[in-house]
């Protein structure tokens, strides 16, 4: 059962980020969300910081799963490429709900270490996933850089599209990603 109430309560977590606001998702607020008792959120967390950093764990691996999963499904290093940026734009990534919570947690990184330690364990593994990729693309020397500037784009787009999913729509970001890749990525 604890691994059901645990991601119940991420979940509700997520859900109250969005609804009340980050300082206002207390761990009443959360529980009542779940349907369960404040107990219980007491029981499988080690109180409101662990549960946080519990819910910004669980976004970072669903992330990471949607990168690798694109990554899988390219058939060249170009769409591996491409797999690699599209999949931070997963559907589960571009719900309000999430975009709430991870707009919450970035605003929070610089201040709180927990948060800071997810995300730079984050931010290396989207290193290590395009390391293999751009050996396959690029001069040695010029990988780091590359690989720094697409993770930026990556997140970068990601912004633009949460805030203005009508206008900053998948085209668009595709395109962008595309003609990135295609200038300054894909072999002469």
């Amino acid at each position: 059962m604890e691994p059901v109430r645990r991601r119940q309560l991420i979940e509700a977590t997520i859900g109250a980020i969005h609804h009340d606001g980050f300082q206002n998702a207390t761990i009443a607020r959360i529980s009542k969300r779940a349907g369960l008792s404040v107990g219980l959120v007491n029981h499988y967390f080690d109180g409101k910081s662990d549960l946080f950093e519990e819910t910004m764990q669980t976004l970072v691996d669903q992330t990471l799963a949607d990168v690798e999963a694109g990554i899988a499904a390219g058939t060249t290093p170009l769409d591996r490429l491409m797999g690699f940026v599209e999949g931070h734009f997963a559907p589960g990534q571009r719900s309000p709900e999430a975009i709430s919570a991870w707009l919450s947690f970035y605003l929070q990184v610089g201040e709180n270490a927990g948060f800071g330690r997810i995300q730079q364990a984050f931010d290396a593994r989207l290193l290590e996933l395009l390391a293999p990729i751009l050996a396959d693309l690029v001069p040695a020397a010029r990988r780091e850089g590359i690989a720094q500037t697409l993770i930026a784009l990556a997140y970068g787009l990601w912004l633009r599209h949460a805030y203005d999913p009508w206008h900053f729509d998948l085209d668009v970001i595709r395109a962008i990603a595309r003609d990135y890749v295609d200038d300054v990525v894909a072999p002469a």
